[in-house]
């Protein structure tokens, strides 16, 4: 009898582990989510100090943070990698949480700041803000080693001296530019990243096959970790040549969640959702569709001409988009109620020189698109009504094209950036990089460097606002549309990213 009873006892604590092994899997698997990301590329063209395409910014900031963030409800700074900053006179201060560490558990310091910092100056991209004409300016730094006056550690406390105290450098560090970088995790001679495990963001990179396919999981001693948020990410490429549209997967249970940056216009999400169980996000009306000439389109067309192309382009563009939920026809790239937004009677001289101009209809133009979904009912409508327009996709902004031959640059681009409402240097240095202020970005940097010296808000935005209407006036850039991003999850995990941001954390998205 003992013996079975003996027996009966180790089968039944048999099916107790076997029950919980599988409910703890159950578990694991419940808190992986499979993401649609638009974007193949292998690892090593992630990097945080050349960033050229959405893409990039929303995988660099989940597996990097930087020393603060902004909230996503006013835009505010907040803490990030340091728990503590403050203006001392003209000195920025930042002091480093203590209990951050890597996923092989390696601490990161006040020292690993500095470097990421330094080695941001050496690599000299930087296309969220200018970093180098604030910083360091009396040299050019050629090795980590080199001293910088600018930038210097006291115990656990980072300090940055610009030679004036600059308000905006504070929410400008929360670009994803200026993400802190493990020193161990990059080789000491080229500079470039070399290992993803070790990060300072929510997340580290688990796998990568270098075809796009990446899993990231949780760093569960970073200061954003819950046990609710996803455990494991598993980047889903979609939308791009090869892989199936993000819908497409989303219906055959394939991935879990659509981004704000998905290959997507806002409008096919939205309607997506109309349709599907899951909870939609949507921003602010903060994206801009906007057409802008290149230095080749700038030469060959007067600026009544760009008007009048202009003109065209903003019909067409409108009547597709007049029943798309959430898009406004918009005359301003910078929202009217933000910060570089002109007033109603600069908006009125705008909207007369367009009604003015007499729409052009035999002048040759080729235009290609950047990320702005499928253009092939835009595509019927110039062949039927304009047939001497060409449209087609493009890979990449002009200005971001390597070595590009004459005959390989369009006229004129149209995209649709993130043009936010408060005042972002990063987002005002990016537009410049991008090419939407003009082809001449020597001159561009320029103005940039001496909008950043001016040290009064109100006059950097009033200088702002003249650069903008200078631009629409010129017809250099010709806004066409407005819209939101939009996101969407499967039904059970709830989003909550900012309205205010474009951006795509995905450790505010939890199970609900």
């Amino acid at each position: 009898m003992r013996k079975f009873l003996q027996a009966g006892v180790i089968v039944t604590i048999t099916v107790v582990i076997t029950i919980l092994i599988f409910k703890n899997l159950e578990r694991d698997k419940d808190m992986t989510l499979r993401v649609a990301f638009p974007y193949d590329k292998p690892l090593s063209v992630y990097e945080p100090t050349k960033i050229h395409y959405a893409p990039e910014y929303i995988l660099l900031e989940n597996i990097y943070s930087p020393l603060i963030e902004l909230h996503p409800e006013n835009g505010e700074p907040v803490l990030g990698i340091a728990d503590r900053f403050e203006w001392i006179g003209k000195e920025l201060h930042f002091h480093i949480r203590d209990n951050l560490k890597t996923a092989d558990g390696n601490k990161i310091t006040a020292n690993d700041v500095e470097f990421s910092l330094k080695r941001l100056l050496i690599k000299r991209g930087n296309t969220h803000g200018n970093f180098h004409d604030l910083m360091c300016t009396d040299l050019e730094l050629k090795s980590i080693e080199d001293s910088c006056s600018g930038i210097r550690v006291e115990g656990r406390t980072l300090i940055l001296s610009p030679s004036e105290k600059r308000e905006f450098l504070l929410p400008m560090m929360a670009a994803l530019d200026f993400a802190i970088i493990p020193k161990s995790s990059v080789d000491p001679k080229t500079l470039d990243i070399v290992d993803f495990k070790n990060t300072s963001g929510p997340y580290y990179v688990k796998s990568d096959d270098g075809k796009g396919n990446i899993i990231l999981a949780a760093n569960k001693t970073h200061y954003h970790y819950k046990e609710n948020i996803p455990q494991e990410i598993v980047i889903v490429p979609s939308g791009i040549e090869g892989h199936e549209s993000s819908l497409k997967q989303f219906k055959e249970g394939k991935v879990d969640y659509i981004t704000t940056i998905d290959k997507l216009p806002a409008e096919k999400v939205i309607e997506f959702s109309k349709e599907n169980k899951g909870n939609l996000h949507t921003t602010m009306n903060i994206r801009t569709y906007a057409l802008t000439f290149t230095d080749k389109g700038l030469k060959k067309f007067s600026v009544s001409e760009r008007i009048a192309i202009g003109k065209m382009f903003k019909q067409v563009w409108r009547e597709h988009h007049k029943e798309s939920p959430g898009f406004d026809s918009t005359n301003q790239f910078f929202l009217p109620f933000g910060d570089g937004g002109l007033n109603e009677k600069t908006e009125d001289e705008l909207k007369e020189l367009f009604e003015k101009a007499e729409v052009l209809r035999d002048e040759k133009i080729s235009v290609s698109t950047i990320r702005v979904g499928d253009i092939s009912s835009i595509q019927k409508i110039f062949k039927k009504d304009f047939p001497n327009v060409s449209i087609y996709e493009g890979k990449t902004a002009p200005s971001f094209m390597k070595n590009p031959k004459e005959s390989e640059m369009p006229d004129a681009f149209i995209s649709g950036p993130d043009t936010g409402f408060l005042e972002d240097i990063g987002l005002i240095s990016y537009s410049i990089n991008a090419g939407y202020f003009g082809a001449e970005k020597d001159k561009m940097r320029l103005w940039l460097k001496d909008y950043m010296e001016i040290t009064e808000k109100v006059n950097r935005i009033s200088k702002l606002k003249e650069l903008h209407f200078d631009v629409l006036k010129k017809g250099i850039l010709v806004p066409l549309v407005n819209s939101p991003y939009a996101a969407f999850a499967r039904k059970g995990w709830k989003v909550g990213i900012s309205q205010i941001y474009a951006n795509n954390p995905l450790w505010p998205i939890t199970r609900e």
